[in-house]
This record gives C-alpha cells, structure tokens and sequence, in this order.
C-alpha cells in the first residue's frame, strides 16, 4: 500500500481510538483502558501471526536472537509503557489540552533526537513543516482550554514525548527488517505486562466496559498499530509523526458529525488547514536518503 494510503489510513483508525477511548474512560478508568486495549490488540495480532508459517517462524526466530528479549522489553516500556502512563497521568495534573499541546511537539522532537543521536538528515523545508505543524497543533490544543499549569505534569508529558520519538528511531534501527505482524505481538504482550501492576489498582471494569476495551484493542488498535509502524519502517518517525498531527481535527470534525459539539470555528479551519500544510512539507519525499534502517543480527530474520 502506497505511504497516502497507509497515512489516510492511520489518521482514521487513531481518530476512531480517540472517539471511541473517550466514551470508555469516562466509565473506566484510564490505566485500566490502556492496559486492557493493549494486551486485547497482542493477543489479536499473536494470533493473526500464528496463523502465517513464516510470521511464526519469525516470531522464534526474534526469541531466539542474543538480546532480543532486553531489546524488545526497552522498546516496550519506550513506546507503549512509560508512553501511555506518562500521559495518562500528565492529563490528570494539567488536563487534556495542556498534554495534546506537549505532545504536539513530537514532529519537532523527533527531528531534533534524529539529528543529534540517529544521523538523521531533515531538510530545510521539513523542519519548517515541523515547526508550522506542530505550531497549529499547538494552537489547537491552547484553544480547546482547560488546562492547568504544573512543572510535573508538563515533565511527565514531555518524557512521554520523548520517549517515542527515541522509540520510533530504535524501532527503525533494530528491528526494521522484522514485518511488524512479528514483532507488535511481542512489543505489546511485553508493555501490558508492564502496565497490569498499575491497572490492578484502579477500579474492575464491568462486562460492557470490557466488551468495549475488547472493541478498542482488537478491532481500531490491532489494524492502527500494524499501519502506524508500517509507516515508521518506511517512511520513518518523522514523517509519522507529522501524520498523526492531524487525528485532533479529524477528531473534532467526527464529534461535530455525531452531534457531540458545535461546528468548528474559522480559527479551528485556519489552524486545521495551517497543520495540513505543515504536514504536506514534512511529507514530501526528500531527496536526501535515511540512514541504514536495521543493526547486524536482527535484520536476516524476515
């Protein structure tokens, strides 16, 4: 499937996980719906993989491969485990508009991590695409108000923030010759093993909150997830990241179409259109060249 594809894609699916996390957690708790999704969505993907011989044999094949398990607990906790509590608990201490407004920065972060730790090259034009993006995204988010100002909280955001941005880097570079249907099932068995401690101390869930964490994981996370790191194996973290800016409108877009809220403002299309733009610069194929995807040991195993 071509990058648009994938991309229209990604932004639909996350957009349906917003819409969809948003009427469960105001019945379940958080941490709950966040371990619940994830380990519904690798028991899904496990046994999508379990059914193809050569998803299989990849599957013992990354088992056995020297330091696979640390690799793949690292990854885990970067990008699914401290990812989702730190941003679960920054929404607590500074609200939701503050923590979207954080996590905005992503695109630029990334950047800046690939620059200085990956040897990432960005180009003049992506780096304002970044910026324009992330600003509009930034703005969006300020708009939505509600937010509540407190150095930890805007820390745990942006530890989370940066925690993924350095995952899709490690991700790229050490498992970017493993299909994702391989490798997802073991990322997240290993981040809901992570995650169950703190989901055992927040409040049960009944069955029909179950059946929608169940609904959340194996039918909008299971496929967003696979496309997501389709993205970041071919296109890299930057341009995903820049991607996913726009799910916040589509967002609001969907709440305006279910009726939820009130058509959105001038100042909302402005600042929708603004981190299009921002998108479609970042997204441009460049014509400097990524370096090297995979690590020695890891990439024979497709």
């Amino acid at each position: 499937m071509k990058p648009v594809l994938l991309s229209a894609a990604l932004v639909v699916l996350l957009a349906g996980s917003w819409l969809l996390s948003g009427a469960l957690v105001t019945h379940s708790d958080p941490l709950l719906v966040a371990a619940g999704r994830m380990g519904v969505c690798a028991v899904v993907l496990a046994g999508c993989a379990a059914l193809r011989p050569a998803h299989r044999a990849g599957l013992c094949a990354l088992a056995r491969t020297p330091g696979s398990i640390a690799l793949v607990v690292v990854l885990a906790l970067l990008g699914f485990a401290a990812y989702a509590l730190g941003t679960l608990t920054a929404i607590e201490r500074i609200g939701t508009s503050l923590t979207n407004l954080v996590v905005a920065l992503l695109p630029c972060l990334s950047l800046a991590l690939g620059a200085l730790l990956f040897g990432q090259r960005a180009t003049l034009r992506q780096a304002a695409g970044a910026a324009l993006a992330t600003a509009a995204a930034a703005g969006y988010a300020l708009g939505t108000g509600g937010g509540r100002p407190d150095a930890l909280g805007i820390g745990l955001a942006l530890a989370a923030t940066l925690a993924f941005a350095g995952y899709g880097f490690v991700y790229r570079a050490r498992l970017g010759e493993v299909p994702p249907a391989v490798t997802l099932p073991a990322l997240l068995g290993a981040a809901t093993v992570l995650l169950v401690p703190f989901a055992l101390t927040v409040p049960a869930a009944t069955p029909g909150q179950w059946a929608g964490i169940a609904l959340l994981g194996g039918v909008v996370y299971a496929p967003a997830y696979v496309v997501q790191h389709r993205l970041i194996l071919r296109r890299g973290p930057v341009f995903t990241a820049a991607v996913q800016l726009a799910v916040p409108f589509l967002v609001r877009l969907g709440d305006w179409a279910l009726g939820n809220r009130d058509a959105p403002s001038l100042a909302e299309l402005a600042l929708l259109c603004g981190a299009l733009v921002g998108i479609a610069l970042v997204t441009m194929p460049s014509r400097t060249r990524d370096p090297p995807r995979t690590a020695p040991g890891v990439g024979h195993l497709r």
